[in-house]
């Protein structure tokens, strides 16, 4: 969906009540008392709200940073730069309210925030729109408006939640709103978000909300509040609806740009190339994860999890978490020296990194079993330097937010968690081992304490670098075992605190 961004949104609502100028209204061009007067002006508004999900401080590059850099999943030697010390800060534990993603993902969840309430407050005055266009836009900007507040407070907690447009003076004195008020409006949100919302759209309109995007946040956000019947209900809505895992030689390709918005997608965000300037967050439409790329030399961010053995030698561990002959292995990790990539540059099929084809890989990587993720990189290493086509312009690669392998963990997860549901819930679980080219043996269909383990396990797999492991171990209170993994953490960590610059506005923040 290319993008048609209505940045001026914002600026109309913000402006009144700041003095007399400001107040007065120009009669000649579009402000907030003309516009949304027709059809066409909805749906860019509409447009707009998916603005901020493709920023710095969401799925551009935050969605990693936080939801994996402060976990057993990642190690961030590396700090560098304006990006680095801030990350390397988060990897250790070393969280401070003035860190720049705290600020960034507070920016732009309330940007999009603000925008969904502007339309939602004002659809009514198209006088021209139809009733089912009027309920399909309320539909889509309920999910995103719910998918922002997701990404607030799962990780900040209570957080301030309005659903309507504030005057200034209210938004710089707004309290904060419990958690479980937050989480409960939201369910009720995606429920209605789903009976507005169509099944699919016509190829124009491909990576807009639909009605399987609005189930499938709803089964995750109830794995949040435990509600174990009602996330497996959630998830089968969705499973309804013929979505499909793509094949076990596709698995790679869902992340490389050969494979998006395939069956298996359910929402992601829409990255275009050569959209605006990519250091920019807010004026490009490309996210900034040539950070973790193999042929620049400070591509060494968000690296595959690294610890000292007993002898003090690094090795990797993160090696561990996959079982032999797991497809999603190499889907998502390339091992330096045995790994084999095709270099379409070339014509070649080649060990990773082939030096004598690229003498720009990284040095690190000459080591044989050094690690390199592998999700988020192009398919064609031509790629992946500095001053190549993507680099000067931001990676176009698209970022999952709901895939239907999720949601299938999010059934077996609810399941296992339900009495005399384990059979069924085993059952899912199969549906993900087979394309990992797995097998079931051992694996229990009656003892569900055994089989929640394994689920949490695949869940870690599968969902690799894709930013749910931090929220993951919240979820299920097992933050501490960062401990026992070796990381700084300590239960302060539990939530992250709310920008400085916020709480210097409002005090009702602390």
């Amino acid at each position: 969906m290319k993008k048609n961004i209505i940045l001026y949104i914002v600026a109309l609502i913000t402006l009144y009540g700041c003095d007399d100028v400001l107040n007065k209204t120009d009669m000649n061009g579009q402000n907030s008392g003309t516009f949304m007067k027709y059809a066409s002006q909805v749906g860019d508004a509409v447009t707009a709200v998916y603005d901020p999900l493709s920023y710095g401080g969401l799925y551009s590059w935050s969605f990693i940073v936080l939801g994996e850099a402060p976990t057993d999943n990642i190690y961030n030697p590396w700090g560098d730069g304006g990006f680095g010390p801030d990350l390397v800060s988060i990897h250790y534990f070393r969280w401070k309210n003035t860190n720049q993603y705290f600020g960034s993902r507070w920016n732009a969840c309330y940007k999009g925030i603000v925008r969904a309430n502007y339309v939602l407050d004002n659809i009514d005055n198209a006088g021209d729109l139809s009733p089912d266009m009027k309920d399909r836009y309320i539909g889509e900007v309920l999910f995103l408006r719910s998918l922002f507040y997701f990404n607030l407070v799962s990780g900040f907690g209570d957080v301030p939640f309005p659903t309507t447009v504030l005057a200034p003076e209210k938004a710089n004195t707004i309290k904060k709103t419990a958690s479980n008020e937050i989480w409960s409006q939201l369910d009720k949100d995606l429920l209605n978000a789903a009976l507005k919302l169509p099944v699919s759209y016509g190829k124009s309109e491909v990576g807009r909300v639909t009605k399987g995007a609005a189930y499938g946040l709803l089964s995750r956000i109830r794995l949040w509040t435990k509600d174990y019947k009602g996330a497996a209900e959630a998830a089968t809505e969705v499973e309804k609806l013929g979505y499909s895992l793509v094949d076990s030689n596709d698995f790679v390709h869902m992340f490389d740009g050969m494979k998006q918005n395939s069956n298996e997608s359910i929402f992601e965000v829409q990255f275009v190339g050569g959209k605006g300037k990519y250091w920019s967050a807010e004026s490009a439409e490309t996210t900034i994860l040539q950070h973790i790329w193999p042929r620049i030399s400070w591509g060494q961010y968000l690296r595959p999890r690294k610890v000292n053995d007993e002898n003090g030698n690094k090795v990797y561990d993160i090696l561990d978490i996959f079982e032999k002959d797991d497809i999603r292995r190499q889907g998502s990790i390339l091992i330096a020296g045995v790994d084999k990539i095709n270099y379409p540059e070339f014509n070649k099929t080649s060990v990773f990194p082939d030096f004598d084809l690229y003498k720009d890989f990284r040095a690190d990587l000459k080591e044989k079993g050094a690690l390199q993720m592998r999700k988020f990189l192009y398919h064609d290493p031509a790629y992946w330097r500095a001053g190549g086509k993507y680099f000067s312009v931001g990676s176009a690669i698209n970022v999952p937010v709901i895939r239907y392998a999720e949601v299938i963990l999010n059934r077996a997860e609810a399941l296992a968690m339900i009495p005399g549901k384990t059979a069924e819930a085993w059952t899912e679980l199969k549906k993900i081992r087979d394309r990992a080219g797995l097998t079931m043996d051992g694996i229990s269909d009656s003892d569900a304490d055994a089989l929640l383990v394994q689920i949490k396990k695949d869940r870690r797999v599968e969902l690799l670098f894709e930013g749910h492991r931090w929220g993951d171990l919240k979820r299920w209170g097992e933050l501490n075992d960062l401990v026992d993994a070796g990381l700084n953490y300590n239960s302060s960590y539990e939530y992250w605190p709310i920008p400085s610059n916020e709480v210097n506005i409002n005090p009702n923040l602390k």
